[in-house]
């Protein structure tokens, strides 16, 4: 037993990605409740950051584009939908399709999304010099990588 300790590779690096996620998915949801939106979680960032940019989208671009199955993109789009923030519309070149967009209510966060986006960034680069964080990034990337190869 002991000999198999020594050579097992393990470290704490997965529950530390983990824990940031769990801290940063905490700070999200008290910010959006700071500015009066509730309701709102974490997974619903990648969604109205996609819409933002994109202005209408169908379902399978913002699956394809948020890396996210189309089943679990319909949920959150139906929960975004009963809170306000997106409308959805028959798509008139493929009436299979459905269009998703911002309302007026989901437009109008825009500017506290990028203001909750910002304050992230300043926490989790906070003491980092430039190239630290160029660094930091680059090897994150490679780990994303390494594990989207083999799943």
């Amino acid at each position: 037993m002991q000999n198999y300790n020594e050579r097992m590779k393990m470290d704490n690096t997965i529950s530390i990605i983990s824990r940031i996620k769990s801290l940063s998915d905490s700070i999200i949801v008290q910010e959006l409740e700071k500015r009066g939106h509730t309701g709102l979680a974490p997974s619903h960032g990648n969604i109205l950051q996609t819409l933002i940019s994109s202005e209408e989208l169908t379902k399978t671009e913002i699956a394809s584009r948020i890396k996210k199955e189309k089943n679990t993109v319909t949920s959150l789009i139906k929960k975004l939908k009963d809170l306000g923030y997106i409308e959805t519309k028959v798509n008139e070149e493929d009436a299979r399709s459905t269009i998703v967009f911002l309302t007026q209510k989901g437009i109008a966060m825009k500017e506290d999304f990028l203001e909750i986006s910002e304050k992230l960034y300043d926490i989790q680069f906070e003491q980092l010099e430039d190239s630290q964080i160029k660094a930091f990034k680059m090897l994150l990337e490679i780990v994303h990588d390494n594990f989207e190869r083999n799943s």
